[in-house]
C-alpha cells in the first residue's frame, strides 16, 4: 500500500503530490489522458500564485500584461499597472512541467490511466482504473476536474458546472503587439455570462463562457466575439474550439471524507467572479498536501483541510458570488 495516490495531473494534483513526495510519502498520480495533454484555459496566472510555484516557472510564462481593459459591450476602462497583472502559460506545457517537478521529487505518474472505481478500505482507499489496474493507499486527492470522477465515488457533493467555449487564433505580431500588454474582459455583455481575450504569443485565446450555458448558444455567441475583435478574421479558417466546465459553489459544501480530499475544480472552488482558477488549485494544493502530511504522521483520518480551505478563501469567494449577483443581473446570474 502505497501512502498517497492523487487523481489528474492538473496543477492542484501535481502540487500536492510535488509536496508530499518531498516529504518522503510515496506518491502516485493518476492521469487519465496522455501528456502532454490540450487543457482549454485562458492561462492566466495572477501575481499571487507564483509563490506556489516551485522555481523555474518563468521558462514557461509566455507574456506579462500590465493592462485589464473592462467592458460591457458598450463602455470599456482600462486600468494600467507598473507591473504585470498576470502572467500567461500555455496549460499543456506547463502542466507536463508541474507534474515532472512531482516526478522528481519522487512522486510516480501514470498517464493514460483513466479512474473508473474507488472503494474505501479500513485504513485507506482502492483505486481501480479502466485497464483494470489496481492500487492503494493510506490517502487519496481527487485533482480530476469539473467533470472528474473523484467527488462522485467519494460521495462528496458535486459544484455546479458552468461551461466555457474558447479558441487560440495565430496573429500576426502587429495585430498581437495591439493585445500583447493588455488583457480585456467584457463582463455581462451576454446574460449570466462573459468573454475575453487574453494574449499568449503568438496567438490571442478569445472565448466566451457562461454560468448558465444552457440558456445560450455559446459557439454562436464566439463566432460573433470574434468578428468584432478581429474584423479581418475568417470564421471558414477558425481553429478548433475548445470547451470547458466552469465549476464553481454558491454554498460552502464538504471537501473531505475520512483519509480522501478534494482540490483544485474538483473542490469547486473557481472564482464565480472572474473565474480564476490556477490560483484556487495551487493553494489547494498546499492546504491538502500540509493536511495530509499531518495525518500520515498518525496514520489517521485528514483533519482540518475543509477549516483551511474555508479560511483561506471562502470570504473571497462569497465576494465574488456577491459582485457576480450585481454584474450578471440580469436574470440572476447565480442561484441558490
Amino acid at each position: 500500500m502505497e501512502d498517497v495516490i492523487v487523481i489528474g495531473s492538473g496543477p492542484s494534483g501535481s502540487t500536492a503530490a510535488r509536496l508530499l513526495a518531498g516529504q518522503g510519502l510515496t506518491v502516485r498520480i493518476l492521469e487519465a489522458e496522455t501528456l502532454p495533454r490540450i487543457k482549454p484555459c485562458g492561462g492566466a496566472l495572477t501575481t499571487r500564485a507564483l509563490d506556489l510555484l516551485p522555481p523555474g516557472y518563468e521558462a514557461y510564462c509566455k507574456t506579462h500584461p500590465t493592462q485589464w481593459t473592462f467592458s460591457n459591450g458598450d463602455k470599456a476602462v482600462t486600468v494600467d499597472s507598473p507591473t504585470p497583472y498576470c502572467h500567461t502559460v500555455e496549460r499543456q506545457f506547463f502542466d507536463q512541467w508541474l507534474a515532472s517537478q512531482a516526478v522528481q521529487q519522487g512522486a510516480s505518474l501514470m498517464d493514460n490511466s483513466p479512474v473508473q472505481d474507488i472503494q474505501a478500505l479500513p485504513d485507506g482507499y482502492q483505486v481501480i482504473t479502466t485497464t483494470g489496474k489496481v492500487f492503494s493507499a493510506r490517502y487519496l486527492i481527487g485533482a480530476d476536474g469539473g467533470h472528474g470522477v473523484s467527488a462522485r465515488l467519494l460521495r462528496l457533493p458535486r459544484a455546479k458546472n458552468g461551461a466555457a467555449v474558447e479558441v487560440e487564433v495565430p496573429v500576426s505580431d502587429e495585430i498581437f503587439q495591439h493585445w500583447a500588454d493588455r488583457v480585456e474582459v467584457d463582463i455581462a455583455r451576454y446574460p449570466w455570462g462573459y468573454a475575453w481575450v487574453i494574449p499568449r504569443y503568438p496567438i490571442l485565446n478569445i472565448g466566451v463562457g457562461s454560468f448558465r450555458p444552457q440558456k445560450l448558444g455559446l459557439k454562436v455567441l464566439l463566432q460573433e466575439y470574434l468578428r468584432e475583435k478581429l474584423p479581418f478574421f475568417d470564421l471558414d479558417t477558425m481553429p478548433r474550439i475548445l470547451a470547458h466546465p466552469l465549476p464553481y459553489r454558491t454554498r460552502f459544501a464538504p471537501l473531505a471524507r475520512d483519509r480522501a480530499v478534494l482540490v483544485g475544480d474538483a473542490a469547486g472552488l473557481m472564482d464565480a467572479f472572474s473565474a480564476e482558477g490556477i490560483y484556487s488549485a495551487l493553494m489547494t494544493g498546499h492546504l491538502a498536501a500540509r493536511s495530509i502530511a499531518h495525518a500520515a504522521l498518525r496514520d489517521a483520518p485528514i483533519v482540518g483541510y475543509e477549516a483551511a480551505v474555508r479560511a483561506e478563501f471562502w470570504t473571497n469567494l462569497r465576494s465574488a458570488i456577491k459582485l457576480s449577483h450585481l454584474f450578471y443581473r440580469s436574470d440572476g446570474l447565480i442561484q441558490d
